[in-house]
């Protein structure tokens, strides 16, 4: 019998936006944000396998997290945000609210292939995990286990985290992070 349990929580907020930074670090509220997930996951940290999104603020909130505790991370690029890469900064705001209500199978080639990235991680993985990543990975993730026909499903706040339950290759349990309409730094 097997167990698994995942813990995805999304970055502390960003001390710039989306479209003015391409790799921002976290604000200084954002980095109270993460030290107090860090309090809440105390007993977890050391027992868990700790990922993090390569992005800045993914990492620093995962070292706030961690708060110079004897632990180590691993970073994984699976948990970048969505690519957008080849979108007009001036654009990705518009781009990224027509994504959301943009149904799976018409949703551009790029993030579909990040989106099957992250379900096969989630099919095959093993163990009890810590990541630090992004609103739509987590969105991702969790309108696939819903079965939702979006990759948006809900609105995880800052530092929030979202719970994941296995039992033998099954998932048990879906917590949601806290549901917040925050705003999405563009």
């Amino acid at each position: 019998m097997s167990q698994s349990h995942i813990i995805l929580v999304r970055h502390g907020e960003a001390s710039a936006g989306w479209s003015v930074h391409p790799d921002p670090g976290l604000s200084e509220l954002g980095r109270e944000q993460a030290a107090e997930a860090g309090k809440s996951l105390i007993e977890k940290i050391p027992c868990y396998q700790l990922i993090s999104s390569p992005k800045k603020r993914a990492i620093e909130t995962m070292e706030m997290m961690i708060n110079e505790r004897e632990c180590s991370f691993q970073l994984d690029s699976r948990f970048i945000e969505i690519p957008s890469d080849n979108i007009e900064t001036a654009e990705k705001r518009d781009w990224l609210i027509k994504i959301f209500t943009t149904p799976i199978k018409a949703l551009p080639e790029a993030v579909k292939e990040w989106r099957i990235n992250l379900i096969t991680w989630l099919e095959k993985i093993e163990g009890n995990l810590i990541v630090t990543t992004h609103f739509m990975v987590i969105n991702a993730l969790v309108s696939y286990i819903t079965s939702n026909n979006k990759i948006s499903y809900f609105h995880p706040d800052y530092a929030s985290r979202t719970e994941i339950f296995f039992k033998n290759g099954k998932m048990t349990q879906l917590i949601l992070g806290d549901d917040k309409k925050t705003v999405i730094n563009l």
